[in-house]
């Protein structure tokens, strides 16, 4: 993106999140960010609210923020999510209903307003923000990857029903990010299993990432929806 935009990040408190409002606010966009947490980004381009994706009214509160603040957003970058390192039979069902309202339903709750906000300035582009564990069905993430899974097919069938409006929506999956936590989290034979699986299993980064985001937000990229793009040369 080289024209200054206004983006929404969710989950933009830590990790990968984090790390690409960081990018984007550095490259000269506008940039709110939401998350459960608070942010230590400082930067005059970058405007963070506490908000729980989870609560419907604080969802709807992050984009009466954004409208007060003059702005319209161009881009989502539909990232908050949970993660999963637990077998399937010691995951809990409270775990598991985490996992699950913040993964695809908050981000169900995300994506409709965000759709109603762009349907008001009749353009958008919206990326969400998936995983290589979806196609690999990765061992000790049952709940992450059905959460991920959904988030996939939810894409698909809004692109459907927004298709005639100028807004597009696709899915980024990641493989694993340098410096998020996802390496440091398994062990060297958890690590060497994950990457054998890849065709490209190098760790890759957040300008990477920004990359593919990127190509999906471009103006020339209108006609490009329903699509999901894997790293690491998964299928």
């Amino acid at each position: 993106m080289s024209d200054p935009r206004t983006i929404l990040i969710t989950g933009a408190s830590r990790s990968i999140g984090r790390a690409l409002a960081a990018h984007y606010a550095g490259a000269g966009h506008r940039v709110f960010g939401c998350a459960r947490g608070d942010s230590d980004l400082a930067h005059d381009n970058y405007t963070h609210i506490k908000a729980d994706i989870t609560d419907e009214a604080a969802v709807r509160d992050v984009f009466k923020a954004v409208l007060d603040a003059g702005c319209v957003i161009d881009h989502l970058i539909n990232n908050a999510g949970i993660t999963q390192s637990r077998p399937a039979l010691l995951t809990g069902s409270a775990e598991a209903s985490d996992i699950l309202e913040t993964n695809l339903v908050g981000a169900f709750t995300v994506l409709r307003e965000t759709i109603k906000h762009m349907m008001r300035a009749k353009h958008g582009r919206i990326v969400n923000i998936s995983s290589i564990n979806v196609p690999l069905g990765s061992v000790g993430g049952a709940l992450y990857n059905a959460s991920k899974a959904g988030l996939e097919n939810l894409g698909h069938t809004l692109a459907r029903e927004i298709g005639s409006a100028d807004i597009t929506i696709n899915t980024v999956g990641l493989s694993l990010v340098e410096g998020s936590g996802m390496a440091e989290g398994l062990s060297d034979k958890g690590l060497a299993d994950k990457q054998a699986e890849l065709i490209k299993p190098d760790l890759i980064t957040t300008e990477e990432i920004a990359h593919a985001v990127d190509f999906f937000a471009a103006g020339a990229a209108g006609n490009i929806t329903n699509q999901v793009v894997y790293f690491g040369g998964v299928r």
